[in-house]
């Protein structure tokens, strides 16, 4: 039986660079530098709990995953479960499953953290992604959808508001 010429591992710091590239690629964000870099905390910093993964084709890394646990109620916005901060897979990479693999990894982390749910934030003019996201289980939020401004910090390339999905892990 031959290897998967999919694969997932680990973001380490000597590999940032690497997540940093694909989001700067590929998103219509550009996110700033902390965002990557609370990744791995320096000094007295608070730890917080993050799932992250690269995405190799046949050992090229084509996509990537930040997601961050909370295990409690923070606001209105950001509800008990795994939120998804950042995913992509390079354009020309999509259709070969990376993107579920991801999905699946963070689907994972959720339950073996004990929590039921998984939620993440689209810009409203991101209709394929959107459909992505309902096409593997995920719902709009209807209670907090839509966001106003949620990503104006993050430069968006298109709009800066947000649909809240969510996908319920048994």
């Amino acid at each position: 039986m031959g290897r998967d010429i999919v694969g997932l591992d680990n973001v380490y710091e000597n590999n940032l660079g690497v997540v940093v590239k694909l989001a700067a690629i590929e998103e219509n964000l550009t996110f700033p530098e902390t965002f990557f870099q609370e990744l791995f905390p320096k000094g007295n910093a608070k730890k917080e709990t993050f799932f992250t993964q690269l995405a190799y084709y046949s050992e090229i890394p084509v996509g990537c995953v930040k997601a961050k646990l909370f295990p409690k109620k923070k606001s209105d916005i950001f509800l008990k479960g795994v939120h998804i901060e950042f995913m992509t897979v390079l354009e020309q990479y999509r259709g070969n499953q990376i993107g579920t693999k991801l999905l699946n990894y963070i689907e994972e982390q959720c339950q073996s953290h004990h929590q039921h749910n998984v939620y993440v934030h689209v810009p409203t003019d991101e209709t394929n992604k959107i459909e992505w996201y309902k096409n593997h289980g995920f719902e709009i939020d209807t209670e907090v959808s839509p966001l106003q401004d949620f990503f104006k910090d993050f430069q968006p390339k298109g709009s800066a508001d947000a649909v809240l999905l969510k996908k319920h892990i048994a």
